[in-house]
């Protein structure tokens, strides 16, 4: 790559002071919020008051040390909430993170209105010509927070309580993200540093405030994406080679000894109606009078001994293949992989869930991508009512089914 500078294999003077100033910000008077204009802000939103919390520290060290090699033209928004308080910092190649806004009281990471408060400020104080959304925390995809299933996530978990060993507290549905993301300026892409956002139906309800969405439809490791690694292909436009790097690192890299690989795509949204289009003849007569379908040999992305409080997120180029004749399947992957042009699976990935390393049993037949699969044990937790909430719903015709 020649847009950004060669990675420094040490911690910078500057990198190291910044990550002192992470640990111990909540001591330290803020800089005055000044606006500062670029090419590019790239705005990492970590939602860390819960039990990954105590995780953050390492990233927060790759972030700073990643700065060095971002090209002068970005610049880094990163909005943290975790057990020493709610801050908005900033940094680039010239500037070692600083923090720009204390927000002195806990926010709600995972609130509405909340949100919407850190984003104007991103854009207020850090305007640019264009944008790129990290969302980082716990995660469910698409399904929603149900009292009757507390441990559904969607995006992030906020307990209110400064606690990094608490996992209660309100979450984010990805409708209210997306009607969120709505009011303020289209990004070049969002990446998911959680389990399971990649799903069809997360991208599909994202796909008009984000030209790419990116991440895992798997569990993900509790060490989130090598930022020294990921965020230079970010700034450079090149989500794919970010999404590359990312499953490197944990298939032939550092990463791989402890969590073995990682499921990972990148998604154009710009395809995405075209590929609902391509779907929607393929789920009616899958699903159709409301047919509760074998998942037998179909990839699966979280262990079934969960199934009662979670869903399995089913590959949907596993499954299509299992049900498709051939003729009909290789038509609907052209399509999905020109949607989904960077597919990086993994032979095994790291399941926190299970305690295991779980394989990838035809990774030529995956798409790194799931598909919600509707059975009648998921009335009871509101999840098949809940799904109608979402374009992919009507758009790809599982509304034809009577589910």
């Amino acid at each position: 790559m020649n847009c950004f500078k060669t990675l420094f294999s040490w911690l910078s003077i500057g990198a190291m002071c910044s990550v002192m100033l992470l640990s111990s910000c909540h001591h330290d008077d803020p800089v005055e919020p000044r606006v500062r204009h670029s090419r590019q802000t790239i705005l990492i939103y970590v939602a860390a008051e819960n039990t990954l919390g105590s995780f953050f520290r390492a990233d927060s060290l790759e972030i700073a040390r990643a700065l060095t090699t971002l090209p002068d033209t970005v610049q880094v928004a990163l909005f943290i909430d975790n057990t020493t308080g709610s801050n908005l910092y900033y940094g680039s190649s010239k500037h070692e993170l600083m923090r720009i806004k204390a927000y002195g009281r806990n926010v709600c990471s995972t609130d509405s209105t909340e949100m919407e408060m850190v984003l104007t400020d991103v854009f207020q104080y850090l305007p640019a010509e264009h944008y790129g959304l990290v969302f980082w925390s716990h995660a469910s995809g698409w399904v929603p927070q149900n009292s009757k299933a507390p441990r559904r996530r969607t995006f992030g978990i906020d307990n209110g309580k400064r606690s990094s060993s608490d996992d209660s507290g309100p979450q984010m549905e990805i409708t209210t993200m997306a009607n969120i993301l709505a009011h303020h300026p289209h990004s070049d892409f969002i990446f998911f540093d959680a389990c399971h956002m990649q799903c069809i139906e997360v991208a599909y309800q994202l796909r008009h405030v984000t030209d790419w969405v990116a991440g895992s439809p798997a569990e993900i490791p509790a060490d989130g994406a090598p930022y020294t690694l990921v965020l230079p292909y970010f700034a450079c436009g090149d989500v794919g080679g970010a999404v590359k790097a990312y499953h490197d690192y944990y298939s032939t890299g550092a990463g791989q000894k402890e969590y073995g690989g990682a499921i990972v795509s990148a998604i154009r949204t710009d395809k995405l109606e075209t590929l609902a289009q391509a779907t929607k003849p393929i789920i009616a007569s899958i699903f159709a009078d409301r047919a509760e379908v074998s998942t037998s040999g179909v990839q699966y992305y979280f262990p079934q001994a969960y199934t009662g409080i979670w869903t399995q997120y089913f590959d949907i180029v596993s499954l299509f293949y299992r049900y498709c004749t051939t003729e009909t399947f290789d038509a609907w992957r052209q399509v999905f992989d020109e949607a989904v042009p960077t597919q990086c699976i993994s032979d095994y990935w790291a399941s926190a869930a299970s305690h295991w390393l779980l394989r990838v049993n035809d990774p030529a037949h995956c798409g790194a991508v799931s598909q919600y699969v509707p059975l009648e044990h998921y009335d009871k937790l509101g999840w098949n009512q809940a799904y109608h909430a979402y374009d992919w719903y009507a758009d790809a015709g599982m509304n034809t089914t009577n589910w």
